[in-house]
């Protein structure tokens, strides 16, 4: 951290007032954006952003520091968010966690070298697999109709740190997309004691560090060595940017990290994105665990109420034993709908058409929403009269009372394809396209996943296997998402012999 930091410049925001100062410094720009600070921006651009948005959207530059080798701004903001959430280093992101993710597989693997990984993975870790040529091995892990992907367990993950060859690293998702984050405390000392760093993907965690006490500890506290966190997901910043963090103790040095970063990051990154990093990073400081506390205490009144509705479930890990060692997010909101006799998709759709709300996902059994801090009381008061109106419209018989929890849990987290080749030579290799029906035994060379969670039914380099496109129909006739080159799904590309 530069001399000229200290703790009580946790009230500043460095980099957003080195914008503001060119901005109002009376410079006209001949220079990058087009727009001109707004001076060139048409009516609908400048109805879009707001003459303030397009004023401090600058490039980088003496004024405004740089994000490859920052000396000024950039590294005074960088340094007061390392020390809040307490990283040796702190890196902005202004492409989100997939640069993130990608940057510290490229960081922490050699090319060709072995990265233990679970299966709940987001299609960025399939990303840096390709940038970096680094060969997955998947470690097993629970999987229940609940909340989909627990933690991977301590034996798990001993047995893949004893295997040959040995990891470069480890990857860890956490939390999930169900807000199920296990205690990293035993995974941190083994990864520890074999030399091997920690990665976390901590896309869904950044508030984790202003929740109160009894919520799931963030990665950092923890020990892991480097952790991605997408602040817009949860703190508060603008969509599309988020942060790396490389831990006191991390194998992998911040100079190590920031090699890789330069390779993949642009020389053109929004200044309107890490600004607002800068801002929130700021607001956490001067208010932030009051403002979630607060929040959490708002999410367990509304979670009672729910609770008292007749065929509806909130997900509580703390009551079941089979999820021994995991605690959930406070404000994520996961509410099992089954026992109305409704699947998640269609509580989804009846949320969105009747009362105009939009969750952050659903599966066969739950609907998943995020609960924020100062959320709008009409809309939670929405969720409840949304929430009601199912419980009091059970369904006799429906799709999620057919479905055995075996067939749940396969569907949420199918068996793991073999892997045929490298992920990067699959994906970048030539490839063609043939229908899915008929396609098992071919190697695949795309990734296919619904979308959200993201993980990956099929990634480039595995055999297509007749369970991955027996669920991708089941999934497709259900109403989830399919993310490919073919949405549809009637075909498939697979690597060109």
């Amino acid at each position: 951290m530069s001399e000229r930091l200290a703790l009580a410049d946790q009230d500043r925001a460095p980099l957003f007032e080195s914008l503001e100062r060119y901005a109002q410094g009376g410079i006209y720009p001949l220079h990058t954006p087009g727009h001109k600070c707004g001076w060139f921006a048409n009516a609908d651009l400048a109805a879009l952003v707001g003459p303030r948005g397009l004023a401090l959207d600058l490039p980088g530059m003496t004024a405004t520091d740089n994000t490859f080798h920052p000396s000024g701004c950039v590294r005074d903001a960088q340094a007061l968010a390392a020390e809040l959430v307490g990283a040796q280093e702190s890196f902005f992101l202004a492409a989100g966690s997939t640069l993130g993710v990608a940057t510290a597989i490229l960081a922490a693997v050699p090319t060709g070298a072995t990265i233990a990984l679970p299966r709940n993975i987001h299609r960025s870790v399939v990303a840096g697999l390709v940038v970096s040529g680094a060969r997955p091995q998947f470690m097993s892990h629970g999987v229940l109709p609940e909340c989909g992907a627990l933690g991977v367990s301590v034996e798990e993950l001993a047995g893949a740190l004893e295997a040959e060859p040995k990891p470069a690293a480890v990857l860890l998702t956490r939390p999930s997309y169900y807000g199920i984050a296990r205690d990293l405390s035993e995974h941190v000392a083994l990864c520890r004691s074999r030399g091997v760093p920690l990665i976390v993907d901590e896309a869904h965690g950044g508030h984790l560090a202003f929740l109160p006490p009894g919520s799931p500890e963030p990665a950092l506290a923890a020990g892991a060595d480097l952790v991605v966190q997408s602040w817009h997901k949860t703190v508060g910043s603008l969509v599309g940017s988020a942060m790396l963090h490389v831990g006191h103790s991390s194998p992998v040095a911040p100079t190590q990290v920031r090699d890789a970063l330069n390779l993949l990051q642009t020389t053109s990154p929004s200044y309107l994105l890490m600004a607002s990093l800068d801002l929130v990073r700021r607001r956490m400081a001067r208010d932030g665990k009051r403002m979630f506390a607060t929040a959490v205490d708002e999410v367990r009144r509304l979670e009672q109420e729910i609770e008292g509705l007749p065929g509806l479930r909130v997900l509580r890990p703390e009551a079941d034993r089979r999820m021994v060692g995991h605690l959930r997010d406070p404000l994520r909101l996961v509410v099992d709908v089954s026992g109305a006799g409704w699947t998640g998709y269609d509580v989804e759709l009846h949320l969105r058409e009747e009362f105009h709300l939009e969750d952050e996902m659903s599966d066969w059994t739950n609907v998943i929403l995020i609960l924020s801090p100062q959320d709008d009381p009409a809309a939670r008061g929405r969720l409840l009269a949304g929430l009601r109106s199912v419980s009091a419209s059970p369904k006799s018989a429906s799709t999620t009372t057919r479905l055995a929890d075996e067939e749940l849990c396969r569907m949420m987290q199918p068996s793991v394809p073999p892997l045929a080749m490298l992920p990067r030579d699959a994906a970048l290799g030539a490839k063609r396209s043939i229908p899915l029906v008929g396609a098992s035994g071919q190697v695949c060379a795309e990734m296919v996943m619904f979308y959200p969670p993201g993980i990956p039914l099929l990634m480039p380099g595995e055999l297509i296997t007749d369970e991955a496109i027996e669920v991708c129909g089941q999934l497709l006739a259900a109403g989830a998402h399919a993310y490919a080159s073919d949405t549809s799904l009637a075909t498939v590309r697979v690597v060109k012999k």
